[in-house]
């Protein structure tokens, strides 16, 4: 078979399989390294994969035992003499030739072929890679609030939408409402919708055409309300005196006619269906019978035949402005990246697939540089449509090459747990077999289980097959009863119908690992918290260490809420058997130590030694008081870091303080290390700038450490997949199955309207609520139902899956419908026992809650450990050094293969204005030069043109005044809070001398008038609400050498 694709369930060694795969390839054909390429989904698996890979090969080569061997010299026809040969060549071969050892995240991957095509796609040479797309998103919407003083057309529909919100009691900030379906914009599945945006006006006609046909049914229904309630007035009763008394049926009619539109229940469905029984026979209530029950008949009419479209009317309202403007704020979010030279990951793939779909195979790999003969691509259900798409050609072609299996794809349904991100494990499910050919593709599926003890791969087998059986069950008559009442059309329902038990189908796994005893689960409710401090303490009496235990939590809340009680715990245990520290997410976050607000503030602090709040949190760290000032010595340091590349200057305040030193800091001072040398090497950065994307990006990177023997991690189970620990403690095992439909974080689904006129929307994002089963939205609302059942159950799979030996899992007692409730219903008792089918357990119920207890409760077994095979090095101190030679990062090189060229005009331009921006004089300017020169930005011939530019820059007499040095104060980009938006403006030059007050811009581009003009008002505007008025203003086209003044 030329494909082979392998459905690998946890634990079943698919990461062995892979790395056999390629160990194979390469000992049956040593040069073939250069023409695999393995795709993973995370660089911790890249560098695992590439470590295991060598780790097997150098075993083979270096006459150590290999797991591998036996099966090399059978499938080979090789004897151990020669398999072990070849390994020391291919060894050799990947060491001497290592940028062609080719395993890569499908992101790596695809950004090289990108690099490949820069030409022919039009694309800069140096431009940058955005991974994050929150502070892009919010530069977007900065800028499109920024139109509303040119256009009329966008301020008149962003003041109706803040009156909207007010009118409807919801937050009236606009930015809020532009960015609250900003994320929708980089999610692959709604491209298409995307890319044919409706005009504003035609939204408005079309959203207001619904509302007026909802408004007029909707009066129309209180009006035959307030008939009813003026019969009931004019006899002198009230709905009390109808049968229920106090909680009449009649209280429908009132409710009604006060203008609250409410579903019926069913005693009002009776009333409405007969005139019996509206009250005591002979009774004035009785006596009105005839007269109101057509009355409220014709009410329950009206209510169904117009529920559907009264809600997909809200449901377009809610959202159809923020939708508006997705066209808009998607137009400056690539202006932005146009401006900036840069390009979002997300992107990528859509780029790629333009261009790969108008191009053959062989082509792109001759650009690529690498002819590709095979192919392995992990955790291939994350894949999403688009990567599927442009990875489909490559894999034909290697196909069509080669009798040998070319393409070896592994992954597994139940683990997919990313769709909210794009992935789609329908592609794994059975269209990637049909694409690749049927008849050519193997499918595997690994049935054995390699981690866990057998305890507990059977219970993991019997309880995902009661959970799935149950739940897909209650899909199923939700599905149906959708199905009869019109909600949803049948044809649609039976095609959602057994989605969840397709998906698990023969998931059950054989157990392979054997040990002294079966292993252990327990599975237990609580009332108020879980035990986990005392399961810790249990498992810990029983030979487990701290590192040997992980605490899966579905959120941050429920990690924020453990890692508080174990901290606690360890503020007042005094028992050293208990000793323990706690790792979470949160603190690997590179921004939250101490350290690096030190970093950032000292950084700061070279900027402006007078930042009152950086100079605190510098003392703060140094254990002096807030506000001590800065003395001589510390001024005349920032000072001389001041104009230093962000790399020199951090390498000189943690040599000024010793941070070097402290063991406790060296992972930390690594990772800000990395942040810097990665953001310079992409850009002529300085300090100024570095700080900004620090802020809004830096900080926030994960930090990479090694784990101690006395630490217990807590993580979220996304961030677990492909981990697995002795032990596993899942302490509120309680999230829903369903979609969510509240909370802060909208759940956004696409769907296209049916019925009363609405279809002329299209494609439109809808709020995920209960509304929404019973609009012209509903198929989607039961699709969304549905595979989000899939997802939630594969998260428990996912949580379930990790334990090797001890597995321990926490349900609340009153915890509504949720996994933790499925997987209790499943497990049936009889007596003190605990029945999963045939598999038996122990079973107490006593005021704590109930508890079910399978296999043994032991210690650790013997050989059990698993660590990383990546070793990671921990320094005994931080290596710094004062350079004699300084480094040059690749922005700050401008080489070809035929040596040093000269700078760009434009490159001259950026490295002006940074001149400009750090100087109050002339002086400066030139001060700023020598700096550039001597930290290696400019060579010397660089230099001399930029002296050269700026001389005559300087010529102009205006120019001349704005740099003698006869200012009482200067600014250069300090920023401009505007009141009330949180938002800042920030103008190159701010010059004051008595009362006067100039304001000037500099712009090395061409000119862009009215832009430009409106950006200098609006800097002279805030100006003068800060009392600086009046100002002259300045548009300075230095390249043009001209000169505009700008009045207010």
């Amino acid at each position: 078979m030329r494909a082979k694709i392998l459905n690998a369930s946890a634990g079943s060694g698919k990461t062995y399989q892979l790395a056999y795969k390629y160990v194979r390839d390469v000992i049956d054909q040593p040069g073939l390294y250069r023409h695999i390429l393995a795709v993973t989904f995370t660089n911790k698996a890249t560098e695992e994969m590439k470590s295991r890979i060598l780790k097997e090969i150098h075993r083979l080569a270096s006459g150590g035992a290999s797991p591998y061997l036996e099966n090399l010299c059978r499938e080979l026809s090789l004897d151990e003499r020669s398999v072990r040969k070849r390994a020391a060549e291919v060894r050799s071969k990947i060491l001497h030739d290592y940028s062609r050892f080719t395993v890569l995240t499908i992101d790596t991957f695809f950004q090289r072929i990108l690099r490949a095509f820069i030409k022919e796609l039009g694309i800069d040479l140096n431009y940058n890679v955005e991974i994050e797309t929150a502070s892009v998103l919010s530069k977007g919407a900065d800028t499109l609030i920024e139109q509303i003083t040119v256009d009329r057309d966008l301020q008149r529909w962003l003041t109706e939408f803040v009156q909207e919100r007010i009118d409807e009691g919801r937050k009236w900030d606009i930015r809020d409402g532009i960015l609250s379906l900003g994320g929708e914009l980089f999610k692959e599945k709604n491209k298409d919708a995307l890319s044919v945006p409706r005009s504003r006006e035609e939204l408005g006609r079309i959203v207001s055409r619904a509302a007026a046909q909802a408004e007029a049914t909707k009066k129309q229904l209180q009006q035959t309300a307030a008939r009813a309630v003026a019969i009931i007035s004019r006899a002198g009763l009230t709905a009390a005196d109808f049968s229920g008394k106090s909680r009449s049926f009649a209280n429908y009619f009132f409710t009604v006619a006060a203008g609250e539109l409410k579903p019926y229940g069913a005693t009002v469905a009776k009333m409405a269906a007969a005139p019996e029984g509206w009250g005591a026979k002979g009774s004035p209530a009785q006596a009105l019978a005839p007269e109101l029950q057509p009355l409220l008949r014709e009410m329950c009419d009206i209510y169904d035949a117009n529920r559907k479209s009264w809600n997909t009317c809200d449901l377009l309202k809610e959202n159809y402005r923020s939708f508006a403007l997705l066209s808009d704020l998607y137009k400056r979010v690539q202006q932005l990246c146009d401006e900036q030279n840069m390009m979002l990951l997300s992107e990528t793939k859509y780029v790629l697939s333009e261009f790969i779909g108008h191009n053959d195979a062989p082509f792109i790999y001759e650009k690529v540089g690498n002819r590709f003969e095979r192919f392995m691509i992990d955790e291939f259900q994350d894949t999403s449509l688009k990567e599927w798409e442009n990875f489909l050609p490559l894999l034909q072609n290697a196909m069509a090459q080669s009798e040998e299996t070319s393409v070896l794809i592994v992954g597994d349904i139940k683990q997919s747990i990313y769709r909210w991100r794009g992935g789609d494990w329908k592609i794994l499910h059975g269209e990637a077999q049909q694409a690749l050919g049927a008849g050519d593709t193997q499918v595997e599926v690994l049935r054995e289980n390699w981690r866990s003890l057998p305890a507990v791969v059977a219970f993991n087998n019997r309880i995902i097959e009661r959970i799935v059986a149950a739940d897909n069950r209650a899909l199923n008559e939700t599905l149906a009863k959708a199905s009869e009442e019109g909600s949803v059309d049948p044809a649609e329902a039976a095609a959602l119908r057994d989605t969840l038990a397709d998906a698990y189908r023969g998931h059950a796994q054989l157990p392979r690992r054997k040990a002294e005893h079966p292993g252990y689960v327990s599975v237990e409710t609580f009332a108020e918290r879980p035990p986990v401090v005392e399961r810790i303490c249990a498992l810990i009496d029983k030979g487990f260490r701290p590192c040997d235990i992980m605490i899966l939590v579905r959120g941050a809340t429920d990690g924020a809420k453990v890692a508080a009680e174990l901290l606690d715990f360890k503020r007042r245990n005094e028992d050293p058997r208990y000793r323990f520290d706690v790792m979470t997410q949160e603190a690997l976050i590179v921004g939250n130590a101490p350290v690096s607000s030190f970093i950032a503030a000292a950084l700061r602090l070279a900027l402006n030694p007078d930042d009152s709040l950086s100079r605190a949190v510098y003392n703060h760290y140094l254990g002096r008081p807030f506000d001590r000032p800065l003395d001589d010595s510390e001024r005349d340091f920032f000072r001389s870091v001041r104009l230093l590349s962000p790399e020199e200057a951090f390498e000189r305040i943690v040599m000024r303080h010793a941070l070097q030193g402290d063991r406790r800091q060296t992972a930390y001072l690594q990772a800000i290390h990395e942040q810097i040398i990665s953001f310079c090497a992409t850009k002529i950065a300085d300090i100024a700038l570095f700080l900004r994307w620090w802020e809004e990006t830096g900080k926030n990177r994960s930090l990479s450490v090694e784990e101690s023997a006395t630490t217990v991690e807590i993580t979220t189970i996304h961030k677990a997949k492909g981990l697995e620990k002795r032990a596993v403690l899942i302490p509120y095992c309680s999230w829903s199955p369903d979609p969510k439909s509240s909370g802060t974080v909208q759940n956004i689904v696409w769907a296209e309207a049916r019925g009363d006129g609405a279809e002329a929307i299209g494609r439109f994002p809808v709020r995920y609520k209960k509304a929404m089963a019973e609009s012209g939205f509903s198929p989607e609302y039961y699709r969304e139902l549905v595979y989000a059942h899939v997802d939630n159950v594969n998260l428990l799979y996912v949580a379930l899956t990790r334990a090797a030996e001890s597995l321990h899992v926490f349900i609340p007692q009153k915890g509504g419908r949720t996994v933790g409730g499925l997987l209790l219903q499943s497990i049936a008792t009889d007596g003190d026992k605990a029945l999963l089918g045939d598999f038996e357990g122990r079973c107490t119920i006593d005021e704590a809650g109930e508890h079910f207890a399978f296999g043994e409760f032991a210690g650790p077994v013997a050989g059990g450990s698993k660590r990383s095979e990546a070793e990671h090095v921990i320094l005994e101190e931080y290596p710094t050094a004062q350079a004699d030679l300084r480094l040059r990062l690749p922005s700050q090189r401008y080489f070809e293969d035929g040596g040093e060229v000269e700078l760009s005009p434009r490159n001259l331009g950026i490295l002006m204005h940074r001149a400009f921006e750090q100087a109050d004089d002339e002086a400066g300017i030139h001060e700023a030069v020598r700096g550039m020169q001597a930290d290696g930005t400019l060579s010397e011939a660089d230099a001399a043109t930029l002296r050269q530019m700026i001389a005559r820059a300087l010529e102009h007499p205006e120019v001349r005044e704005w740099f003698g040095g006869g200012w009482e104060r200067v600014r250069n980009e300090n920023e401009i809070i505007i009141p009330g938006r949180g938002s800042t403006r920030r103008p190159d030059r701010v010059m004051i001398d008595g009362r006067r007050v100039v304001v000037v811009d500099y712009k090395f581009g061409l000119r862009d008038a009215e832009r430009h003009r409106r950006q200098m008002s609006e800097y002279l505007r805030l100006l003068g609400e800060m009392g600086y008025a009046p100002a002259e203003g300045y548009l300075w086209y230095v390249k043009l050498g001209k000169i505009e003044k700008v009045e207010p």
